[in-house]
């Protein structure tokens, strides 16, 4: 009773449901009743034998006869009533005087009719003979299968109906990046500042969002807004992605990445879906560092009619990132980290104070980073501990730590093709040798005729003894073997990355880029076209400390550059090629006087290149020779450069990398 008289209070609560029901069951019940009456109407209008052939089909359908019986019934006379089946061509039901009932399928028969089987003329022959002929609606299904066609007739549609829309809600999930790979959560990396060598500076400033993230409160309590988003900005491969999982390792934080083509989306407004999915993910998971790598791929959002759909939905995408960064309450202790090296393509909105507000640059390693750089990726490998760290440091200017961290990589390959059980310091050269010069060994290498290659060998060892001789450099590696567009190599480095030259080593430098020249000139009586580029930059380093450092007789301080361009005529153009001219003339004869006295070292290091092609190490510092010994009989770049030591600020250019190759 108390389970009655609630239903009946909730029915009085909710009145419109009684209602809505009483009326859903009038409309059926009057649909029933309408169903009826037109079965009724549908009867009366048949005969008697068409309605006992449909209302009990089973009686002649179980009783299965072939089409033979069927025409010696009607040729003997024998049939009382035949029925044909619509809608089943060949369907014959009938039966005979005796009152026997049975069934039949005439084949050849189409909907079209039974012309030339055993059916054709039957109504003649029934008029002739006095049976009945009739059309009847029957079913020849058995009720199992009717029950199974119906299911089949309900299913089928759902199971499309169903696929189709298991197909989209994964699709939507892709797209939006729910529940699928998109983005990924890293519980607490274990990646500290340590791991990444280099980029002090850079880790200096991501302490304070440590700081941040390990104790939000603090900044709370003394109304100091939070570091919400950190830019880095850096070349590819400097370690952007490595510093944002230190940061979140450091401040045991969860880590989400996700770079900038994941917002696009195949479906207009999907990308949207995406930053908001995203964001709530990382609140979700606080403490969070959300990193968004190659965020340029959002690009810049349009102004007024620019582009058409895709950028509309590009600046909604950007707006969305916006707001869900101003949304950041001071404890949800998230910080979004992106990463680009195309600075100028960031919206200038992302960078305002509140956003992107922390810019962190990140360069290329230092010399001691390459050094521990390599150490660190030689310990991941069979390494046979004969490489020189900080040899291969100086070899490797300007290079990345993807890029050494490959290097390191080619260099265990190359030891495993050869069947190796160790790497040793020759792979890891000669993948340098790759990595530079663009390429493995030239096929070049076996179309090389012999003079060729005596041509090449005392190219090369020009250039090492002049930049042995001269100061230019440290010689750590010397070969004639051909790779990309280079025909030999002569490894020259600097024992420090000061970017300051002074005017001596520019000196000595332009006489290590003409050695080859010259010692092809001394050898052999004449000169190729190898040395082109040797040429070529040696001429422009002359024009430049000219025109440009100051060490000019002509113009003293004046720098070319300054002038402007309506004061630059012919006659100041002519007074810098002249004294370019006479700088390298005075190198060129540094180079014949160096060579003519090491003429025995240079015929050595030249035979030993013929024979072994490449030269390094104790042996070639023994054939380069001791440089204080022989400087008492040689003269120095110090007696043809009389002017004093100065000490400028120079960019850098391939200089410091392989010397010019013929």
């Amino acid at each position: 009773m108390n389970a009655l008289k609630k239903l009946v209070k909730r029915l009085r609560a909710h009145s419109r449901v009684p209602v809505a029901v009483v009326s859903v069951m009038l409309v059926i019940a009057g649909v029933v009743l309408l169903a009826q009456e037109a079965t009724r109407e549908t009867n009366a209008r048949k005969s008697p034998e068409m309605l006992a052939f449909e209302q009990s089909p089973d009686a002649w359908l179980q009783n299965q006869r072939n089409v033979s019986q069927l025409v010696k019934a009607i040729d003997a006379g024998q049939v009382a009533t035949v029925a044909l089946a619509n809608g089943h061509p060949g369907l014959v039901l009938y039966t005979l005087k005796n009152g026997a009932k049975a069934s039949a399928t005439v084949p050849g028969c189409t909907p079209i009719g039974c012309a030339g089987t055993a059916l054709d003329k039957l109504a003649e022959r029934s008029a002739a003979q006095g049976f009945a002929l009739v059309g009847v609606d029957v079913d020849p299904r058995t009720k199992s299968q009717h029950l199974l066609d119906a299911l089949g007739a309900i299913v089928s549609p759902l199971l499309v109906i169903l696929t189709m829309g298991v197909g989209f809600f994964v699709l939507m999930r892709m797209q939006t990046g729910m529940g699928g790979g998109a983005s990924t959560l890293s519980e607490r990396p274990e990646t500290t500042f340590a791991d990444a060598i280099g980029n002090d500076e850079a880790k200096a400033a991501l302490n304070r969002v440590k700081a941040f993230m390990s104790d939000p409160s603090a900044y709370v309590k003394l109304g100091a807004s939070a570091p919400r988003g950190v830019l880095l900005v850096g070349p590819p491969g400097t370690g952007k992605t490595l510093l944002a999982r230190a940061l979140a390792g450091e401040s045991k934080a969860n880590f989400i990445a996700v770079d900038g083509s994941y917002f696009t989306a195949t479906y207009y407004g999907a990308g949207v879906a995406k930053v908001k999915a995203l964001f709530k993910q990382a609140r979700k998971h606080a403490p969070c560092v959300l990193f968004i790598d190659e965020v340029d791929g959002i690009g810049k959002r349009s102004r007024g009619n620019e582009g058409g759909g895709a950028e509309s939905e590009m600046n909604r995408i950007i707006n969305r990132v916006l707001v869900e960064m101003d949304g950041f309450e001071p404890m949800d202790n998230v910080v979004v980290v992106a990463a680009t090296n195309h600075e100028n393509n960031i919206d200038e909105a992302m960078r305002r104070p509140g956003r992107f507000d922390m810019l962190v640059r990140l360069v290329k390693p230092t010399l001691p980073e390459r050094a521990r750089l390599f150490d660190l990726y030689m310990d991941k490998v069979a390494a046979d501990g004969s490489h020189d760290s900080a040899a291969l440091a100086r070899m490797t200017p300007g290079l990345t730590p993807a890029e050494i961290a490959n290097i390191v990589n080619k260099a265990a390959s190359s030891a495993a093709e050869a069947g190796a059980d160790k790497v040793t310091s020759e792979h890891v050269l000669r993948a340098i040798e790759t990595q530079l010069l663009g390429g493995e060994i030239s096929p070049v290498k076996d179309l090389l005729t012999e003079g060729t290659r005596v041509r090449l060998a005392y190219h090369e060892a020009g250039h090492a003894m002049i930049g042995h001789w001269t100061g230019a450099g440290l010689v750590e590696r010397v070969t004639i073997e051909p790779r990309g567009q280079a025909l030999g190599v002569t490894y020259m480095t600097r024992d420090t990355e000061d970017p300051l030259y002074k005017q001596n080593e520019l000196v000595s430098r332009l006489a290590m880029m003409l050695g080859g020249r010259e010692a092809e000139l001394l050898v052999l009586d004449s000169v190729s076209s190898g040395a082109s580029d040797d040429l070529k930059r040696a001429s422009e380093l002359a024009i430049e400390m000219v025109g440009s450092l100051g060490f000019s007789e002509t113009f003293g301080l004046l720098s070319v550059g300054g002038i402007p361009d309506k004061l630059l005529g012919p006659d100041i153009q002519a007074a810098v090629l002249r004294e370019a001219r006479t700088l390298l003339e005075q190198a060129q004869e540094t180079c014949r006087t160096l060579l003519k006295a090491q003429r025995q070292r240079l015929d050595a290091m030249a035979r030993a290149l013929l024979t072994r092609e490449v030269l390094q190490g104790d042996e070639l510092k023994q054939m380069l020779g001791d440089v204080s010994e022989g400087r008492k009989a040689a003269p120095t770049p110090a007696q043809i450069a009389a002017a004093p030591v100065l000490e400028l600020a120079f960019t850098r250019r391939d200089d410091s990398s392989p010397s010019p190759k013929p």
